[in-house]
């Protein structure tokens, strides 16, 4: 358990840290409807969190082999992950120019209600490519790892 633990750390630090979610938590908070909105964000972003992470933990229990150690396949899937983590983020880089327009999800935050706020949330945590793939990796560290139930739960929150 201990050591999903600390696979995990740093793959929450990176969910935890995503300016996307900042941005938006700062908006929401200086908007209209701040406590209402805000809370509705930060639901749907746990909820989002969760539920991509639960969805890749059953899958990559799914693939685990039965030993001691993760199978080979699981090895390959975070290898896979993290060359695919660094395209996504050299993409990102070389495509971002100099001005950009406000995305529209950023004009809209003044006047949103707590249900799109939840909505928000949800999106920007289990659709974004960034989190995604951090939930990926962090549901095949946990569906791997051979853990009790009460250790996958616990190592899920």
């Amino acid at each position: 358990m201990g050591s999903v633990i600390g696979d995990l750390l740093p793959i929450a630090v990176g969910v935890a840290v995503s300016p996307v979610a900042v941005i938006a938590t700062i908006l929401m908070l200086l908007s209209k409807r701040a406590g209402s909105t805000s809370i509705g964000f930060a639901l749907g972003w746990l909820l989002g969190i969760f539920i991509a992470t639960v969805l890749f933990v059953i899958l990559s229990s799914a693939l685990s082999a039965s030993g001691n150690g993760p199978s080979a396949t699981v090895s390959w899937i975070k290898l896979a992950l993290g060359v695919l983590l660094l395209a996504v983020g050299v993409k990102q880089w070389r495509g971002r120019s100099g001005e950009h327009e406000t995305p529209k999800w950023m004009q809209a935050i003044d006047e949103m209600t707590a249900v799109k706020g939840l909505g928000l949330g949800f999106a920007l945590a289990a659709i974004n490519p960034k989190n995604l793939l951090m939930c990926i990796a962090a549901g095949v560290s946990i569906g791997s790892a051979s853990l009790a139930t009460s250790g996958v739960i616990a190592s899920v929150l």
